[in-house]
């Protein structure tokens, strides 16, 4: 596991969170692995300086993937969504916490679950041909904004009888263009009540297994990029040079009081300032 070498003073009122605190530097880099929510787009709109970001990497013939803890759409439905924005990429080029659900209940020999989500996740977990059906004894919880009480009670059910309950993500906000909606963490608190529950999102060892086994890169020459800890939490612990973007859940205040893991080796306000480290 990759240690940060010098953390963030939190004694220190001079910090320019703009430096680097350890690793490579940026422009070294050979893969960037990028984040969607609230890093890449505010889902309705690009952030401003993200196609330009993707550009200069893409133009300097340097490799952009995608990951996202937000299971609304699938790999391949992200995939016609950021192409439709004017940035191009392959289905293969993007992982999602569906994804991860997925090959998790590949690996456990899983071939039935119980879903609260929406058609990304389903699309995911059929793809590997696991049955979606109430009489199952795992259940599988993502970002669904048609969660309801019935919903509620059937995994209630699961649980109280010894099921197993995975989440896809632990986000609390997802942002859009007229402002912040619920995201899956509150509907996570809601379930927790009723019995055992795991995390297959970031930063999870789950997500990490699958993130290695998904993508094909060198650790030393790679950079992960999100707006959260879980981000950058993944990135330390795949090994990476980890960049955080102050478009989402990090902030100054906060950082100071980060973990050692949860500590980014980049703290940056823009991604056209993450442009300019990266040219």
């Amino acid at each position: 596991m990759k240690r940060i070498e010098k953390p963030v003073d939190p004694s220190d009122p001079h910090i320019n969170f703009e430096n680097k605190v350890s690793g490579m530097e940026l422009h070294e880099n050979q893969n960037f692995f990028i984040d969607l929510d609230k890093t890449i787009w505010n889902w309705d709109e690009l952030k401003i300086g993200a196609a330009d970001l993707i550009d200069t990497i893409k133009s300097t013939d340097r490799e952009v993937y995608f990951h996202t803890d937000n299971t609304l759409l699938s790999r391949q439905g992200y995939s016609q969504k950021l192409n439709k924005v004017g940035i191009p990429v392959q289905e293969d080029d993007i992982l999602t916490a569906g994804y991860v659900a997925a090959q998790v209940l590949v690996e456990r020999d899983i071939r039935k679950v119980y879903v609260a989500g929406e058609s990304g996740l389903i699309e995911e977990i059929q793809e590997e041909d696991i049955e979606i059906t109430e009489d199952a004894d795992t259940a599988v919880v993502g970002l669904d904004r048609s969660f309801n009480y019935d919903k509620l009670q059937k995994i209630m059910n699961i649980a109280r009888n010894g099921g197993k309950i995975l989440f896809c993500s632990s986000e609390t906000v997802f942002r859009r263009k007229r402002g912040d909606q619920p995201h899956q963490g509150p509907i996570n608190k809601a379930i927790e009540e009723f019995g055992q529950t795991e995390i297959i999102g970031k930063p999870s060892e789950s997500y990490r297994k699958v993130f290695k086994d998904y993508f094909s890169y060198f650790s030393g020459k790679s950079v992960f990029i999100g707006d959260r800890f879980a981000d950058v939490e993944t990135g330390n612990q795949l090994g990476m040079t980890t960049a955080a973007v102050l478009s989402g859940e990090i902030d100054e205040e906060k950082l100071r009081k980060a973990d050692e893991d949860e500590v980014p080796d980049y703290v940056l306000t823009s991604l056209n300032k993450l442009r300019r480290r990266i040219i």
